[in-house]
């Protein structure tokens, strides 16, 4: 049978949007997901980012590493976990109302188990108590320190008028004249629907539309990593859990520990990032990913904040946590994994996804952000993507 909804990818935003849309007992959907069909169960203390189940990584054409999760969560299932909201002036300009965006953050915060970190590891804390008042706490989408993901909107959920379909990864769209009529997945099936709603992530629904609407911006967080090696072991429940927001636009992010503590990296000293959340100018063209890199501007604002971490690492209050003479920083300034904005919103698709000058096709993922924010998207993305499907009144082919 032909549903009224086929959905590309069940990841961050695109089991929100099932979710939402398979409410109306009318409408059906199907939902074609490229990894597993199961929510994983994963610790915050751990990040599964080299998981062949759950895990991608994409090439990017200055070599820098990309990854993305695949299966149902997407990479809500592989992240740190980190869930801050845009501050009210990020969403001034977008073309949905802040209190519309305020509301959606209401619910979505509450069916995916958000509260803030409560128990914070030592970097945390003394990154607190350094900012005095400045500093911001994260908060997490969590149950008894495992990761509540967007998949768990969906594991379990038994609606006769949704299906979803595992190892499913889907290879291209199909037209007919300017209205996009199903898709193709790689293994050469073919799947009608009324509508298709790109949900596969900025990086995975760019190749699908690319054919329709050419070479694409694309932008990132550049971030710069200050280490230092530690006095004594670190305990933490989380990777980030708090961060330092300046005057600049620089998110400083005291991690809580080595990386390799998270993953199965090898031992490279604490990370403290600095982010320049004004974002890079990148691209999508023939299917190259370049997340581009800081402009002088932004590289003079990642400096200073360099500056400021080491003077905080100097601090009293990192003294016994810092071992003396270990800071360094790291040569090459690095991404955030927060790629954004190829199809913004107002721009290339309208303020319910639908893409211009194409029938029967939206996108709705962090595809079509159409700024920066001042924190990390993820949670601006599964807001966005509750809003727009919450909103879905149109009439059902």
């Amino acid at each position: 049978m032909t549903p009224d909804v086929l959905i590309v990818g069940a990841g961050s935003a695109g089991c929100v949007v099932a979710e939402r849309l398979s409410r109306d007992p009318a409408r059906s959907v199907t939902v074609l997901e490229r990894g597993p069909g199961e929510a994983a169960v994963e610790p915050l203390n751990r990040l599964p980012i080299d998981s062949p189940d759950r895990a991608v990584t994409i090439g990017e054409r200055r070599g820098r590493p990309v990854v993305r999760g695949r299966g149902l969560g997407g990479s809500s299932a592989i992240n740190g976990g980190y869930w801050l909201r845009g501050d009210e002036r990020d969403y001034g300009d977008w073309p949905w109302d802040h209190r519309d965006i305020e509301a959606s953050f209401d619910e979505v915060e509450r069916l995916m188990r958000v509260r803030p970190f409560e128990e914070l590891g030592e970097v945390a804390r003394a990154a607190e108590a350094w900012a005095r008042g400045r500093a911001r706490r994260v908060s997490s989408n969590a149950v008894g320190g495992v990761r509540w993901t967007t998949g768990h909107l969906l594991n379990g959920l038994d609606r006769p008028n949704l299906t979803v379909v595992a190892d499913a990864e889907v290879a291209r769209l199909v037209m007919v004249g300017t209205r996009v009529t199903g898709v193709v997945t790689a293994r050469g099936a073919e799947y009608a629907a009324g509508e298709v709603i790109l949900c596969a992530g900025t990086l995975g629904t760019a190749p699908l539309v690319a054919p329709i609407v050419g070479p694409m911006p694309l932008h990132e967080h550049a971030e710069r990593i200050v280490r230092f090696a530690p006095r004594r072991r670190l305990t933490s429940n989380a990777l980030l859990q708090t961060v330092i927001p300046t005057s600049s636009g620089l998110e400083i992010r005291p991690y809580s520990d080595d990386f390799a503590a998270f993953t199965s990296s090898p031992p490279s000293g604490v990370p403290i990032g600095v982010a320049d959340m004004r974002g890079t100018a990148g691209s999508w063209v023939e299917g190259v990913i370049d997340l581009g890199e800081p402009d002088a501007e932004s590289m003079n604002r990642i400096d200073d904040g360099v500056a400021t971490v080491t003077e905080m690492l100097g601090s009293p209050e990192f003294a016994e946590i810092v071992e003396p003479g270990s800071v360094r920083v790291d040569p090459v300034v690095g991404m955030s994994q927060h790629a954004w904005g190829t199809m913004p919103a107002g721009v290339a698709v309208d303020p319910g996804g639908h893409v211009y000058g194409t029938e029967g096709l939206r996108v709705i993922d962090g595809s079509i952000l159409p700024g920066p924010l001042s924190c990390g998207p993820h949670a601006t993305i599964i807001a966005i993507a509750s809003l727009i499907a919450g909103r879905d009144t149109r009439q059902l082919p």
